[in-house]
């Protein structure tokens, strides 16, 4: 019973640790662009928390070694500004929300230049 337990458990294990990055990104930028041309507080707030939990997702996934430590403070920096969104929607403030959101379009346009290899890397390694 013990040893089918296990093989369960490490059978389930690569199924909750593999995160597809690539759809889960896409996913952010599909609720990003509701989040920022929502007029309404109760639609904000509805995108929002689907966005800090689509960041949370994305921050379970591997990246690759030699640039994990920058993707992984992105993701942080990206989720400050959510909860902060967050908190302004809350509040009431949803131009203070919209500033926070520029601010996440300005951190992904930052870290997405890093996920591009260059032609000279390329051939140079």
């Amino acid at each position: 019973m013990r040893g089918l337990l296990l093989l369960v458990c490490c059978w389930l294990l690569p199924l909750q640790a593999a995160v597809d990055v690539e759809k889960t990104m896409k996913n952010m930028g599909f609720e990003f662009k509701q989040a920022i041309e929502s007029s309404d507080r109760a639609q904000l707030v509805t995108h929002l928390n689907k966005l800090i939990r689509l960041t949370q997702q994305a921050q379970q996934a591997s990246f690759p070694a030699d640039k994990a430590g920058q993707f992984q403070q992105g993701l942080t920096e990206v989720l400050a500004e959510l909860e902060n969104a967050q908190q302004a929607a809350a509040e009431g403030n949803l131009q203070q929300a919209q500033q926070h959101l520029r601010q996440v379009d300005t951190l992904r346009k930052h870290y997405h230049k890093l996920r591009k290899v260059s032609f000279w890397q390329l051939l140079f390694g």
